[in-house]
């Protein structure tokens, strides 16, 4: 019976393998990760047999032969090189050569690659100069710690030297490298008792803090640091440290500080790619658009293989809505790093906001947060995003949930109170479900922040008759009615249960009022034959903020811009009802009487004109619609109307003509 032959390739495998680990130093280890997605191994350093935290990365490749003499050639797939781009530590190459019995070697991160071409393989010469058995392990290990050094923005790292501190010091850099800051700011504090001088400590606290959004005690510690050295290197923490925290927290003035602080960078030395990365990022946070993608471009010309700098280049095109170069720039992210969760969540959001692909852009916003499960924390409107694609799928219940854990972390942000309101409002009344909730996330935003449009849902769910109650809650959380009794109200013949609907644009309403103030129409009634009281000006200021919100109301619902103009003319034919307001005597001479009747019947149409001509004109400029012509709507047939109606009120009130 033939036995199981053994192939040639897993023997030379297992030979490199034996090389590789023969030729690593005893004292430090190896570890193989479970799944090979391009790293083979990963070697940690150890001294003095103290793990120190710093570690490289190993992609082995064996062959039979090389046929060049210089060079080991071996072939990396695009994604391969990709990952390598992502990873903290350098990345080693070997070849192992069996014909040869020698290993070489090189740092991918030395290499020159575009990782945006869709190229899929990449052809890759070690130089033969380069013998692994040769290899100098303390250099090795200064050019991790260098390399450390450099993205950790920790200069003291590189010089650290491990057989002369403590294991304390040890334990605090190895969390510190391993990127477990909450445990590395624990060490680095005990060290600084006993070292309150030590430089390389307390950029080693500011670096954790800042990773930790403890953006206060970061930039309290790195100003230490400068008082102490003040290296470039500090400088540049401290503008990172003022910039992160500015954009989190929305400080425009940190935003401003940091962006000099870059500019000075820039000016000393402009072929440095993460300067312009680092200006750019600034200049786009304070609206200089145009030029944050000069220096994103810049930056990327240094290093192409930048994928955070092309994603960020990518929302400055969302920004001013060239959304095509937005696309190409997430594109390029992704073909660095496929799994970079903010191109993928930022494509995923314009895939649904923009070009209506909802299915496809929530998939991609869920695969970012399956990819990294904390970076909604430092997105601020990622929850909104999910929440938002979910809603326009139709799943209630799923945007409801996102914009709820939105919320948890953002309890007074508007844009997620607004989405919120917005979408209790629209489906309530047709999910039993929902009352409950909206109930109670409207009264808490009432007392939150005063919404008027809370007030009116509210009022909608309860469904209350009580015309009293709702006066009271309407005078409460809104200035509308400040000196008004509810008596007046009942008498001007309002039914405040079908009118609660200017509560629901009212905040559109005021800022219409600031522009045009309702006692514009006072030089129109004014006269010496009587005082108009401020319940007057009330209750006309109400009628008219029906008007204004209704109209707004049933645009948006037919989407028509005649409904605009009749809504508002059906709305202010109510006000000749409160007329008789105008009059709290009802006793005048017949002569005054006369008088007082053709005044009103004369003026209070031109305000009721005037009224309609401001408000048609400011929501035509609002909904951004052509301004409509008046002369079109306002009929002789509604100019007769509306004089009748005048001319009845006053009569009611000065008794002069014969009541039919």
């Amino acid at each position: 019976m033939d036995k199981p032959n053994r192939h040639n390739n897993h023997i030379l495998e297992t030979e490199s393998n034996k090389y590789f680990n023969f030729q690593v130093p005893n004292e430090w280890y190896t570890d193989k990760p479970e799944h090979d997605y391009g790293i083979d191994y990963t070697v940690n350093i150890v001294s003095n047999n103290q793990v120190t935290g710093l570690s490289f990365s190993v992609q082995l490749k064996s062959k039979l032969k090389e046929t060049n003499d210089n060079s080991a050639t071996i072939i990396l797939k695009h994604s391969t090189l990709g990952l390598f781009n992502t990873k903290l530590e350098p990345v080693l190459l070997v070849a192992y050569i069996q014909e040869d019995k020698e290993a070489y070697w090189c740092w991918y991160n030395e290499l020159d690659f575009d990782l945006t071409s869709s190229q899929k393989t990449y052809t890759i010469n070690i130089p033969k100069a380069n013998k692994l058995s040769q290899i100098d392990w303390e250099s090795i290990s200064k050019y991790v710690q260098n390399i450390f050094s450099m993205k950790m923005l920790v200069e003291g790292i590189r010089t650290l030297e491990y057989d002369e501190i403590s294991n304390s010091q040890v334990l605090a850099w190895k969390y510190y490298f391993s990127k477990d800051f909450e445990k590395a700011i624990f060490y680095f504090k005990n060290l600084l008792e006993d070292a309150p001088g030590d430089i390389a400590i307390i950029e080693g606290l500011a670096q954790s803090q800042y990773s930790t959004f403890n953006y206060k005690e970061a930039i309290n510690n790195i100003n230490k640091v400068i008082e102490l050295s003040g290296t470039s290197n500090q400088y540049l923490t401290k503008a990172c440290i003022l910039a992160e925290d500015g954009m989190q927290n929305g400080i425009k003035g940190k935003i401003i500080e940091a962006k000099n602080l870059f500019r000075d960078f820039l000016e000393q030395d402009n072929t440095q790619f993460i300067y312009h990365y680092n200006y750019a990022n600034t200049l786009s946070r304070l609206g200089y658009n145009q030029e944050a993608i000069d220096h994103f471009k810049l930056c990327l010309k240094f290093n192409p293989n930048f994928e955070q700098a092309w994603k960020n280049l990518g929302q400055v095109y969302f920004d001013i809505e060239e959304h095509e170069k937005e696309i190409s720039c997430y594109d390029n992210a992704l073909r660095i790093n496929p799994k970079l969760p903010q191109a993928l969540f930022s494509k995923g959001v314009t895939l649904s906001r923009i070009y209506d692909k909802d299915k496809d852009g929530l998939l991609l916003m869920m695969e970012a947060i399956d990819n990294d499960a904390d970076m909604l924390l430092e997105y601020r409107y990622g929850y909104f995003g999910i929440a938002h694609a979910h809603e326009k799928l139709g799943n209630i219940k799923q945007s409801l949930t996102w914009i709820n854990k939105g919320l948890d972390h953002y309890s007074d942000d508007l844009v997620y109170l607004n989405f919120k309101s917005n979408l209790l409002i629209e489906n309530w009344t047709d999910n039993e479900w929902l009352k409950v909730e909206a109930l109670k996330f409207f009264e808490f935003r009432l007392e939150l922040e005063n919404d008027y449009k809370s007030l009116y849902t509210i009022l909608s769910i309860k469904q209350s008759t009580d015309e009293k109650a709702i006066f009271d809650l309407i005078k409460k959380h809104t200035s509308i009615f400040r000196a008004i009794s509810f008596d007046s109200i009942k008498y001007c013949d309002i039914n405040l249960r079908d009118d609660i609907i200017f509560l629901l644009h009212y905040d559109k309403y005021l800022e219409f009022r600031n522009n045009y103030p309702i006692l514009r129409y006072l030089d129109h009634l004014i006269s010496e034959l009587y005082i108009i009281p401020s319940e007057f000006w009330e209750i006309l200021d109400f009628v008219f903020a029906k008007s204004y919100s209704n109209a707004i109301s049933k645009y948006f619902k037919n989407m028509d811009s005649n409904i605009i103009c009749n809504s508002i003319l059906g709305d202010l034919e109510v006000s000749t009802n409160i007329i008789k307001m105008i009059l709290p005597e009802s006793v005048f001479p017949q002569e005054e009487a006369i008088n007082i009747m053709a005044h009103v019947c004369a003026e209070f149409p031109t305000i009721v004109i005037r009224e309609f001509g401001a408000q048609t004109g400011m929501l035509a400029g609002l909904l951004s619609l052509e301004k409509p012509d008046s002369a079109e709507y306002l009929s002789e047939d509604w100019y007769v109307d509306l004089h009748e109606r005048v001319l009845i009120e006053m009569n009611s009130k000065l008794k002069l003509l014969k009541e039919d």
